[in-house]
């Protein structure tokens, strides 16, 4: 094994090429960027110095828009295939998507209290951040659930970070969001469903938010604004242990989002659709069906199948981020299939197959 004094941490190696630990995960599931050594009893990754051109050149195409099968396409494939993929792509773009981000100083107000438990909880974090977290997670709420904690999102504060989940026990949506500011204890709130779009409204028209969860209320602060979030009285379900319980994947697949979902709209909402990955496709049928849709994709590990109820996959598809998602398939029928979104690390789904109908391949 290599000097670990040689290797760089994941963190390094992030600060090193420009991007993010996230994203530097993401593109080792992809198969476009492995680490150099990953530590057998901690799982840590670390990176060698060398590997900082090809990731660099990662960051520099994904900056631009290209899509994953044509990076791998310019690193892996021949220069003649990779001089006619970038330029391809050149001549079909209209120019690079202008980005800008304001930053601003805010005064984190805490409430003196000699007693802990009662001091309220306190978190600042982007404003159109939480909107868009909101607004990615809320789908995932039941509709008419016999645990009424389903019907609200969850909302986690703790000194690194705000967690946005739902759940209906079919789906489950996660999101975090760095906290730029924190005060007292970690605490917990759910948000009632109907309170979601409000919530939303207000957070996307401020800078920076203040989540200020207290004993027995919750209110979004922003330019001395305040606006109540009304409280479920009920228990969230624990939805730690259903991301530590995940097996192991045994196949992962990026394809593009836009085109799966399509395929999907088309489906009828009793069907059952059986994902099927090759060598570098992705097929999409009918279960029952000899003959269906293959999309191109990006797979490894073994060709798998896996079933969805469309409506259902197609809901994660739809409040997913970036021009891919990455699929990672179980080896087991009937497991949670996990969907992240390729460009935004910190979102990620979790969809119930179901069980393909007997005698049918």
């Amino acid at each position: 094994m290599a000097e670990q004094e040689s290797l760089l941490t994941i963190g390094a190696f992030a600060r090193l090429v420009g991007l993010s630990s996230s994203a530097l995960r993401f593109y080792d599931d992809c198969g476009l960027l492995h680490p150099q050594e990953v530590d057998a009893a901690s799982g840590y990754r670390y990176y060698a110095a060398d590997q900082e051109r090809r990731a660099t050149t990662i960051s520099r195409l994904r900056g631009i828009g290209l899509p994953l099968q044509d990076i791998r396409t310019v690193l892996d494939g021949p220069p003649e295939q990779a001089r006619a993929a970038l330029r391809s792509y050149a001549d079909r773009a209209t120019g690079l998507a202008r980005q800008a981000r304001a930053t601003a100083e805010d005064v984190i107000a805490t409430l003196p209290d000699p007693d802990e438990r009662t001091r309220p909880t306190t978190v600042v974090v982007p404003g159109p951040e939480l909107a868009s977290a909101l607004r990615q997670v809320s789908p995932a709420a039941a509709a008419a659930p016999d645990i009424p904690a389903l019907r609200g999102v969850l909302l986690q504060a703790t000194a690194d970070e705000l967690t946005v989940v739902a759940t209906d026990r079919y789906w489950m949506a996660v999101r975090t969001l760095p906290v730029e500011q924190a005060s007292g204890g970690d605490r917990e709130v759910v948000v009632g469903a109907d309170a979601i779009e409000d919530a939303v409204a207000f957070a996307a028209s401020h800078d920076r938010i203040r989540l200020r969860v207290g004993e027995t209320d919750a209110h979004l602060e922003g330019d001395e604004q305040t606006l109540a979030l009304p409280m479920v009285v009920d228990q969230f379900p624990s939805y730690q242990s259903v991301l530590s319980s995940l097996p192991p994947a045994a196949g992962r697949v990026t394809v593009d989002r836009a085109r799966l979902s399509d395929e999907l709209v088309a489906v009828g909402e009793d069907d059952v659709v059986v994902l099927t990955t090759g060598d570098r496709h992705l097929d999409l049928r009918i279960d029952g069906d000899r003959h269906g849709v293959r999309l191109p994709a990006i797979c490894t590990g073994a060709p798998l199948a896996v079933a969805f109820r469309p409506m259902l996959l197609l809901g994660a598809l739809e409040v997913s981020v970036g021009p891919e998602v990455l699929l990672q398939l179980p080896g087991e029928e009937g497991r949670p299939v996990v969907v992240r979104s390729a460009d935004q690390g910190t979102f990620t789904t979790i969809v119930m197959p179901v069980r393909r109908e007997e005698g049918r391949s």
